[in-house]
């Protein structure tokens, strides 16, 4: 199954890390581009040329996968040799860059929109397309290096190289055969785990974006091999665990007529949810870090953002540590819930759907209540009343919260205010 996610696989590589996020790449089901072409007659300068015109070389294939995981990585590597007009080829490939879609100006309002993009028409599309659809080939952290000024010197060669072995590395790990042993699949998973991470943090970050993304497979074997190798890499996965909550990531599925669908798998915030409980360490630390600085310049999380936090606060209730206390109780009143009418948002306004909101405020309430009941502390009554006042609907909830903090059964939010007081609990802390 690790076939199934192999284009977008390699289209993660260092988007989750310290490198900058790599732009969106088209993906097809051809595999057998060329690379080059022939000028029109009036044809645009971006357009496709032949390798030795000296301009930039634009290659016509869909695959992405296949093309990072092989002639990306095949010229990204010949950097490291002392053949300078090699280089100078290599680089052709992104410089000059292309026009792009859209222009816009330095407060990022939109100037003029150059073309289409993606093209209406997948299978044919014009020079300017092709030019750009070639560009974005290379990731976004490959193209910045190839534009520095000093390109062309030994360490930026050399980083160069490196992230082609690991873009190769992963290439040969996707297309290898699923072994019909589970052991045997293991273990091949965990050889290129370490083949990974003999390249220190850079092939760190990259195994841990792929294992991200590979929680997105729809084979639970697959999903428990990722789990099993980002455990491994502990602590140092993390971060990137925690930025792929925010993200909520979606795999495209490439049809045979050439279309594109786009999938989300339902269970992927369960999986990085359940990744983070099991390394355990920072992760408690890290959790409140992404709720504590997500905030606007009023300290206030507004409209659907809700929607991501709510994660952040059921893997602090898994975790069950006291400290993040203070970071759940603030989370009641700076997170201002608001759903917009789909329709009206569709043509641009922002209508508050009061019934949609009313039912979202009631579900993230909950989620307080759950996490509250996961840190079993009596310091937790305070949050569970103030949650419990803000609505009746979460009798149900915040009498087992209480049962599972105290032990004790209670009615009514007075019986839990005498609860607090026999217990010391501060309610105005």
């Amino acid at each position: 199954m690790k076939q199934a996610v192999a284009v977008m696989l390699c289209g993660l590589l260092a988007a989750c890390g310290n490198p900058p996020k790599a732009n969106s790449s088209p993906a097809g089901n051809d595999d057998q581009g060329t690379f080059g072409g022939t000028p029109k007659a009036n044809a645009p300068a971006n357009a496709p040329q032949p390798e030795g015109t000296g301009i930039t070389v634009v290659v016509d294939v869909n695959d992405v996968g296949r093309f990072r995981g092989t002639k990306m990585a095949q010229l990204l590597q010949s950097l490291d040799s002392e053949d300078t007009a090699q280089w100078k080829l290599v680089r052709r490939y992104v410089h000059p860059r292309p026009t792009a879609p859209e222009d816009y100006d330095a407060k990022g309002k939109l100037i003029r929109q150059n073309f289409d993009w993606p093209p209406k028409d997948q299978r044919n599309p014009n020079d300017q397309q092709k030019a750009w659809r070639s560009y974005l080939l290379w990731p976004f952290h490959v193209r910045e290096l190839m534009h520095k000024p000093d390109w062309d010197a030994e360490p930026n060669r050399q980083h160069l190289a490196r992230i082609g072995r690991l873009y190769e590395l992963t290439w040969k790990f996707q297309q290898t055969p699923e072994y019909a042993s589970p052991t045997l699949e293991s273990e091949h998973w965990r050889q290129y785990a370490e083949s990974m991470l003999a390249y220190g943090e850079e092939g760190q970050t990259v195994l841990v974006s792929n294992m991200i993304l590979a929680l997105t497979n729809p084979s639970e074997e697959t999903v428990r091999n990722a789990q099993s190798v980002l455990v491994q890499v502990g602590d140092a996965a993390i971060e990137q665990l925690c930025g792929a909550l925010w993200i909520g990531f979606r795999q495209a599925a490439v049809l045979d007529d050439g279309s594109r669908t786009v999938q989300a798998n339902p269970n992927f915030n369960k999986y990085v949810i359940d990744t983070l409980y099991r390394i355990g360490g920072h992760s408690v630390s890290q959790a409140i870090y992404e709720l504590e600085n997500t905030l606007d310049e009023n300290k206030q999380a507004k409209g659907s953002a809700w929607r991501f936090r709510k994660h952040f606060i059921e893997l602090l209730g898994k975790l069950g540590d006291a400290k993040c206390l203070p970071t759940l109780e603030a989370e009641i009143n700076r997170v201002k819930i608001e759903e917009y009418d789909a329709a009206q948002l569709a043509r641009g306004k922002q209508v508050v759907d009061k019934e949609a909101t009313e039912d979202a405020r009631f579900v993230f309430g909950e989620y307080l209540l759950q996490a509250f009941s996961g840190i079993r502390s009596p310091n937790c009554l305070r949050g569970i009343i103030r949650i419990w006042e803000q609505d009746d609907f979460h009798e149900n909830g915040a009498i087992d919260a209480v049962f599972r903090c105290t032990g004790k059964r209670v009615r009514s939010i007075q019986d839990v205010k005498d609860l607090a007081a026999k217990l010391k609990v501060d309610l105005k802390g």
